[in-house]
């Protein structure tokens, strides 16, 4: 299966803050799909260039920022390549979470704490006393 994706990076003129910037923000298209986020980044309007989806100029602001893009231009292929490595159907959203880590499952402190509670039970008798497991189960427990 072929997946056509394309990254526009752009600003959005409309949404201009008291000092004359604005966010700029990635376009991620697959099979005529898109979906969008902002990269965390400003820029005045009259520094960017929209042909070229760069920020004009050889400032050391420019710089950064280009390089940045150019960062995030080439974490975004990589996904793309992974899935298609994986055989992985995908869409623009799943590559979008993917760099955002939003795909990623995060363990809740609880859920460590009991890990941790159940291998203090296994324990006890050969490195931990029957009273160290019990403050634990209490200490979760408050």
């Amino acid at each position: 299966m072929k997946n056509s994706i394309s990254l526009l990076f752009y600003i959005k003129k409309t949404k201009i803050d008291r000092n004359n910037q604005t966010n700029i923000y990635l376009r991620i298209t697959v099979n005529s799909k898109r979906a969008e986020f902002s990269i965390q980044r400003k820029i005045s309007l009259d520094k960017w260039n929209q042909d070229a989806n760069r920020v004009l100029g050889f400032s050391k602001e420019a710089q950064e920022i280009n390089q940045y893009i150019d960062l995030i231009s080439n974490k975004i292929n990589k996904i793309h390549q992974k899935f298609i490595e994986n055989d992985k159907r995908f869409t623009s959203l799943d590559i979008r979470d993917t760099y955002l880590g939003k795909n990623e499952n995060h363990k809740m402190l609880l859920a460590i704490f009991q890990n941790h509670n159940n291998q203090i039970e296994r324990l006890i008798g050969k490195d931990y006393a029957a009273g160290i497991a019990l403050r634990y189960r209490t200490a979760k427990a408050m």
